[in-house]
């Protein structure tokens, strides 16, 4: 149970009234929601929908009941989070639940199923399955209409789900078959019985195995009601779905006309009763009619003879003794009727034991009981014909208990049936191990006749069947074998298989003699193989290695041999790769060296060669690299950091070891870049004489009306003002193949 109790505030808008209901995980309560001033009913789970499983079922079950119409389920105001609670808020009902109905006449609750039919036709339009329709789930508002509730257990069609309430599911539900509303169309027949009779059927010891297999207690109405109510009921409650109506909507129309008819006054229970078992409607016996017309004619008699005479006495005092006498007969009456209703059912409990007896006796006699179970079969026999002279005498209880016993006896025989015939496959398999026929076909007979479809039993009496040719063939068999007339004997083993899958032996000397060949064709391959290693035929060595290994897996010789010729390979193909790699060291093709060498150290980390290659050639490709980078753009070397730069390059290409005749090429051409780069050149200036002019990093020169300047190779950024005009911005490229045009820098815009 929550830790919750009456005014307990959750968040800031329910306050809890009082609670409704409990059940495993979840609690409805009355509350007074403070948002919607009314009064509701919450649904509460502890947890977070986004966390725990049950409050995400809750969620789920909110979304289920928003697709369907209004009015079907109770109306929905919302999924809240507060105080470490999930809460479905829904309407408040405050018409109760449609048990209260249970054993009233038929008329107080036959609007109220008819309501409930509509909304399960919605439900199953929506393509859902309640799967828990009930009398606590079915709801009235202040009109009287019936609402369906707690829809945690519904589902769309065609999933295979679990759940429910024992006495309202279905077979179909308790074998986990996949919803169908077929199961809602057999909670609405338990609805309708339950109303009638006041207890659902097998109330109180209802188990999964009567719902599957027993046949429906009779239908006892408390009340008038009318016959084809009843037949709606018991058909809705069919083992098979088949059996029953369709859908809904058939549903619907049988009702209507069901509640149209007359009731029907010779079927009502006038007293509570004991549970009813299991068994067919009876019909009513001829003395317990008997029995309620006797009593009501002697008190007929008693009034009509002795009335008068009491009366003709006269006196107040006569008067009393009349009437006491009337309440005295009635009363006698009313327990001559309950007594003939108790001992009818009594009656038809014990008839229903009795035919759940001989539908067994019958169903074990078919499978010839009779032969492999002589002593359960005359037990439940005897226990039939004492139960019958019981009954003949009236004594119904005595009688149920004798049948109940002679049934239990059966059951228990039944449960033993699974054992009875493992133990004769056992005993048939040894029999055809020590190579006695006939002992087996009597053991795998008899498992048959308890189990006909039993695949052992079948497999072990076909073998029976040619266990004598069979071990024929396996003797000549090994004889040809012990004679080394192989051929011969694989041909009588796989004979005798060809008779029986499971010949004795025959599996082990296929393989022996297999294992032999295998073996020549194993010792061939490995000298084939050898002998190539040796020459040094390497893929011809590893085909033939190859197929030793597969005809002896884990072979070590082998997997040795293969080792050799792996290792010759990856030896030969560095070699070949060091070989390549000197190469391009010679020709100062040093990426590919570096190429090269990695790829021997992929192949063998441990190879010095390759570690020593790699720490010739990486340096000179990031050599060569830096070399590229200044040559490919001559104008870096007019830059302090640029000459800088190539000064450290040609000292390395000095420092570098041989060989080294491009590289060096290179050096000098990159030095006679430097030397150039470094000898500055006379560069021509106009200007108009007015226009102040400024090289950018070389200095200020005033204004003039020509003028010439030393540069260094390289850009310049000229800048001339002037007060009043607007600047102007010259770009100047001096190279060393000799100084540009005169430049002309004058401000001519005014501002």
């Amino acid at each position: 149970m929550m830790d919750l109790a009456p005014g307990r505030r959750l968040g800031d808008r329910f306050v809890l009234v009082r609670r409704l209901a409990e059940a495993a995980g979840a609690e409805a309560w009355l509350a007074e929601d403070t948002v919607l001033e009314r009064r509701v009913a919450l649904k509460l789970v502890a947890g977070d929908p986004l966390e725990d499983a049950a409050a995400a079922r809750l969620a789920a079950e909110l979304e289920r009941l928003r697709a369907l119409p209004p009015g079907v389920p109770v109306e929905v105001l919302g999924l809240h989070r507060a105080d470490g609670f999930s809460i479905l808020a829904m309407e408040y009902l405050p018409g109760g639940d449609l048990g209260q109905f249970r054993g009233r006449p038929y008329g107080v609750f036959a609007r109220a199923l008819g309501d409930v039919a509509r909304s399960l036709e919605a439900v199953h339009a929506a393509g859902l399955v309640h799967r828990d329709l009930k009398c606590g789930n079915v709801l009235l508002d202040d009109d009287g209409r019936a609402r369906l509730a707690d829809f945690s257990g519904a589902t769309l069609a065609g999933q295979a789900v679990g759940g429910g309430s024992l006495h309202n599911v279905s077979p179909q539900q308790l074998r986990g078959e996949p919803a169908s509303p077929a199961d809602d169309l057999y909670a609405f027949g338990v609805l309708i019985y339950e109303l009638l009779s006041a207890r659902p059927p097998w109330y109180p010891d209802i188990t999964p195995d009567r719902v599957l297999h027993e046949p429906v207690p009779p239908l006892l109405p408390r009340h008038p009601a009318p016959e084809r109510l009843r037949r709606l009921a018991l058909r809705l409650l069919a083992k098979s779905p088949a059996q029953r109506l369709s859908t809904m909507a058939e549903v619907r129309a049988e009702l209507a006309a069901a509640l149209a008819e007359a009731p029907d006054e010779s079927a009502v229970v006038l007293a509570p009763a004991a549970p009813a078992a299991a068994g067919p409607t009876p019909s009513r016996r001829p003395w317990l009619v008997s029995a309620a017309a006797l009593a009501l004619l002697a008190a007929a008699l008693a009034v009509f003879l002795w009335l008068p005479q009491r009366v003709g006495n006269g006196g107040d005092g006569a008067a009393g003794e009349i009437a006491a006498a009337a309440q005295a007969d009635a009363e006698r009456r009313k327990q001559a009727e309950a007594d003939a209703a108790s001992l009818e059912q009594a009656r038809v409990a014990a008839e229903a034991d009795r035919d759940k007896l001989d539908a067994k006796l019958a169903a074990l006699d078919a499978r010839g009981a009779a032969s492999w179970a002589v002593e359960d079969m005359a037990a439940a026999r005897r226990a039939r014909a004492e139960g019958e002279r019981q009954h003949q005498a009236r004594v119904y209880t005595t009688a149920a208990a004798v049948w109940q016993q002679g049934l239990a006896g059966l059951e228990a025989l039944e449960a033993r049936l699974p054992q009875l015939v493992a133990a004769a496959v056992a005993e048939g398999r040894a029999a055809l191990d020590a190579g006695r026929s006939r002992a087996a076909r009597d053991a795998f007979q008899r498992a048959l006749a308890i189990e006909p479809d039993n695949a052992a039993a079948k497999r072990g009496l076909a073998r029976a069947e040619s266990l004598d040719e069979v071990l024929a063939r396996l003797d000549s068999a090994a004889r040809d074998e012990q004679a080394g007339r192989l051929a011969q004997a694989e041909q009588g083993y796989r004979a005798a298989l060809a008779l029986d899958a499971e010949a004795p032996g025959a599996e082990a000397a296929l393989a022996r003699i297999a294992a032999g060949r295998q073996g020549d064709a194993y010792a061939a391959a490995m000298a084939r193989g050898l002998a190539a290693l040796a020459d040094g035929r390497s893929e011809e060595a590893r085909e033939a290695l190859g197929r030793a290994l597969a005809l002896r897996p884990g072979s070590k010789e082998a997997e040795d041999a293969l080792a050799q010729v792996g290792a010759r390979e990856k030896a030969g193909t560095l070699a070949a790769i060091e070989q390549r790699a000197r190469e391009a060291e010679r020709a100062e093709r040093w990426k590919d060296a570096e190429k090269a060498w990695t790829e021997a150290r992929q192949l063998e980390p441990t190879l010095i060669a390759a570690q020593e290659g790699l720490a010739r050639a990486v340096p000179r490709v990031a050599l060569e690299g830096r070399m590229a980078a200044l040559l490919s753009s001559p104008e870096r070397v007019w830059t302090p950091a640029g000459r800088a730069e190539a000064r450290a390059v040609i000292d390395a290409v000095a420092a570098a070891g041989a060989p080294k005749q491009r590289l060096e090429a290179e050096a000098r051409e990159l030095s006679s870049r430097v030397a150039a780069a470094e000898v500055p050149l006379r560069v021509a200036l106009t200007s108009d004489g007015l226009t102040e002019v400024v090289i950018n990093r070389v200095g200020r020169f005033g204004a003039f009306q020509s003028r010439e300047v030393e540069l260094l190779p390289g850009r310049y950024a000229v800048v001339g003002t002037r007060q009043g005009y607007r600047d102007v911005r010259r770009e100047l490229l001096v190279t060393p193949e000799g100084p540009p045009p005169s430049l002309m820098i004058r401000c001519e815009e005014p501002i």
